[in-house]
């Protein structure tokens, strides 16, 4: 008898332990800036808990391709709290390196829009063990008209000047 009940007990917390994977949608895509390393574009995550407790975020890894080019890859190890039943804004920060942008433009002169595709793994604490959320998205980012390529590279050519000073 003692059994049975121990097992039924365990069966309902079991039920109980389920956990659902938030959903993570794009907020935004934006370009955060340009410095002597490259161009910054920020990844602006709607991420949203179902459950009723809250998940830790470990952290995450993450690639990102420009133009269908693989450019970027990254991990973080930063620490978010999702809490449950609610949404969560996450930035993901993306820096490119003036290498690759002058691939981009050397591909592509004249480029005012920015194809991109995003591949991350959220990595989160659940009661059952770590579980990793996938995102998956591509589109398009506007390329501010002071990032354009004509703009750009008169802003390299000054980094590279002010530098031989």
């Amino acid at each position: 008898m003692k059994k049975l009940l121990l097992l039924s007990l365990l069966l309902l917390t079991a039920c109980a332990m389920t956990v659902e994977k938030p959903t993570v949608k794009i907020k935004d895509v934006r370009f955060a800036g340009v410095d002597g390393r490259g161009i910054s574009l920020d990844f602006l995550l709607d991420v949203t808990n179902p459950n009723s407790f809250d998940l830790p975020l470990h952290g995450y890894t993450y690639d990102v391709s420009l133009m269908a080019m693989p450019l970027v890859q990254g991990e973080s190890k930063e620490s978010q709290t999702l809490y449950g039943k609610a949404s969560t804004d996450m930035l993901i920060p993306v820096r490119i390196s003036y290498a690759d942008v002058l691939k981009i433009v050397q591909r592509t002169p004249g480029l005012k829009e920015l194809p991109y595709q995003l591949n991350a793994d959220l990595s989160l604490g659940t009661p059952l063990g770590k579980i990793a959320v996938p995102v998956r998205t591509s589109g398009s980012v506007t390329i501010p008209k002071q990032y354009q390529s004509g703009s750009l590279l008169r802003q390299f050519g000054n980094l590279l000047k002010s530098a031989d000073r």
